[in-house]
């Protein structure tokens, strides 16, 4: 029974053990009272067997635990030669050994089934982890927007492809942030960053990305897009953003952001993104709250 609840919380490492030192002990313990002549021997095999079958533990653990069982085997021949069994069972001895082999290969086919099921959920385990880091590796860990390093990696791909599709380029910056850490501090200005990280991503359309370009900074890519309708999209998402109340542990605020938008050309994806970007402080010269394109 408790192997089975260790085994459904995934600790393979103490199910291992406990069945390997059980073998050993309930192995030893029949030699010594009733001999080896009903093959008990065979329950050492079979957890040599597992250790190579189910990974368990680390190649290390597991060969210790090979070395104890062979060790338990020479002192099973030790026993055999130099010790009278406390009781003689007579010819319960062949019984006990057909026993004893059938539960062997019984127990061998178990543990191909489990060793499958434990390689399966290390896979799925390694995987999910797999998945986690590169996820960690390419999101911003504040806004869960991607970032940089992911924008880099997108942009690879996208100036090797082939593409039919039109993109546009902007840059987003957050008016005055600097003045609302200064009043509020940063743990405002970072609630400011998530609500607007989170406001732009549902307002924009599934086939459009958003990074979280640096400080208040974010770059959107959008996806077959003229710079016209880029620039209706965006204004529509700036006005929507600046009648928002921002709630935030120091007080709501109402919070602007400056736009510049261009055509991407995927020759020339660093100059595209300084152009948006020019744009973007031209936006700022001009009075803020404002798309340029």
């Amino acid at each position: 029974m408790l192997d089975f609840l260790l085994i459904e919380k995934g600790r393979y490492l103490p199910v291992g053990l406990l069945i390997s030192g059980t073998v050993i002990i309930h192995t030893l313990a029949t030699a010594i009272c009733i001999g080896t002549k009903n093959l008990v021997i065979v329950y050492l095999l079979t957890t040599l067997v597992m250790q190579f079958i189910i990974p368990y533990a680390s190649t290390r653990v597991r060969a210790l635990v090979i070395g104890i069982l062979w060790a338990s085997m020479i002192a099973l021949v030790f026993i055999d030669y130099h010790l009278t069994p406390l009781r003689d069972i007579g010819n319960a001895y062949g019984a006990l050994a057909m026993f004893n082999i059938h539960l062997a290969f019984f127990g061998i086919g178990i543990q191909l089934t489990i060793g499958n099921t434990i390689w399966d959920a290390i896979l799925r385990f390694n995987h999910a982890e797999l998945e986690k880091s590169r996820s960690e590796a390419n999101t911003d860990p504040l806004t869960g927007l991607y970032n940089r390093r992911y924008a880099d990696t997108f942009f690879e791909k996208l100036t090797t492809g082939k593409l039919e599709q039109v993109w546009c380029v902007a840059m987003v910056d957050i008016d005055d942030f600097k003045v609302i850490n200064d009043a509020y501090g940063h743990l405002v200005g970072d609630e400011i960053l998530m609500f607007i990280s989170d406001f732009i991503k549902t307002n924009l359309r599934r086939t459009d990305l958003v990074f979280r370009w640096g400080g208040e900074e974010f770059l959107i890519v959008l996806k077959d897009a003229e710079v016209s309708n880029a620039f209706r999209l965006l204004d529509k998402l700036r006005d929507k953003l600046a009648s928002e109340n921002i709630e935030t542990h120091a007080k709501i605020l109402n919070v602007t952001v400056t736009i510049g938008v261009c055509p991407l050309d995927t020759n020339n994806i660093e100059q595209s993104i300084e152009a948006c970007d020019r744009l973007m402080y031209v936006g700022k010269n001009a009075g803020k709250n404002r798309v340029i394109m």
